[in-house]
Parts: C-alpha cells; structure tokens; sequence
C-alpha cells in the first residue's frame, strides 16, 4: 500500500470540488424545483408569525411565496453548515481562525478579525437583499441558470472583493 499522497495546495483541488458542486446544484433543481437558497431563516420566521400573527403572515407577499418551516430550505441551511464543518475537518491544512496577512496587518486579535468578518457578511447581506435577492439564491441559482443578474451579481462580488482585500491589507503583488 502507498502512502497517501502529500498535497501543498491549500484548497481543495478544483475539478473534483466543482463536481461537486454542479452535482449539489442539479439534485437541487431536480428534486425540490425551486432554486437553492439560504433564505431557511424566513421559512422560520414565517412559521413564527403563522403560530402566533396568522393575519401578518398572510397578509406579506414574501411570506406567501416562502415554503413554510420544515421545507427544503431549512434543510439546505443546515446542510451548509454541516458541509462547512465537515469541509474543515477533511481540509489538508490547519485552518487558521486569524490568518497570517490580518495578524500581520491587524494583529493577532480574534475579536476584531470575527466582528470584522461579521461587518462584512453582513454588508453583502444588506446590498443583496436591496437588490431583492439573497446572496446564495442570487449568485449560485442565478449563475448555474446563465441569468444576466446571477452572472453580473458574481463578476461585482469579486470586484469588490478584489478591491476591498487591496485596500485592507495594502500588498502589492510581487514583481519577483
């Protein structure tokens, strides 16, 4: 038997993770319909308010069209989070709660490194729920879909997100 083989690389590799992926996506769309999103807090609330304020539930557009609690969409939320935790467990490297380029610009505080990606979640939240989409069902569904909005939706998310890491953390690429 051969040892397993070292890898340096510190994501996961990309073909089979985009597999992956595309095979979450199609069993999505084959088997619940609607497209994936992380909107499962509002089929909660929506039951919240169909217990206790059945007239407001009935009465808001967007808890009309929202799959009441115990849809899909829970699901899907909770299966995100396991993903992510098993995603860090099988991961090839030691994650990091601070990574090294914040501790070498911000330094080495947990508090501020969470409250700060707390902000900026929450900032992507805001401008996507503005735009009357969530970040998940826009971007994903929207991309997997080829809609103009998912695509466009993306390609912004990236600028910005280019423009914000340059800003925050002022390297300049290595000419060597």
């Amino acid at each position: 038997m051969q040892p397993k083989k070292q890898s340096n690389a510190p994501y996961w590799p990309i073909l089979p993770s985009a597999i992956a992926l595309a095979g979450i996506m199609l069993f999505i769309f084959a088997s619940f319909g609607p497209p994936a999103s992380s909107s499962g807090f509002v089929t909660t609330l929506k039951g919240f308010f169909m217990q206790f304020a059945p007239e407001y539930a009935a009465g808001k557009a967007h808890y009309r069209m929202m799959p009441g609690p115990g849809s899909w969409l829970m699901a899907f939320v909770l299966g995100m989070a396991l993903g992510g935790f098993v995603g860090g467990r099988t991961f090839s490297r030691e994650i990091e709660d601070v990574p090294q380029i914040w501790r070498e610009r911000f330094g080495a505080g947990r508090l501020k490194r969470f409250g700060s990606a707390f902000l900026g979640g929450f900032l992507i939240l805001f401008g996507a729920r503005l735009a009357g989409g969530c970040t998940l069902g826009l971007f994903l569904s929207g991309a997997t879909q080829l809609s103009l909005s998912g695509l466009y939706f993306g390609a912004v998310i990236f600028a910005v997100a280019m423009l914000t890491a340059r800003l925050l953390y002022k390297r300049r690429r290595s000419t060597s």
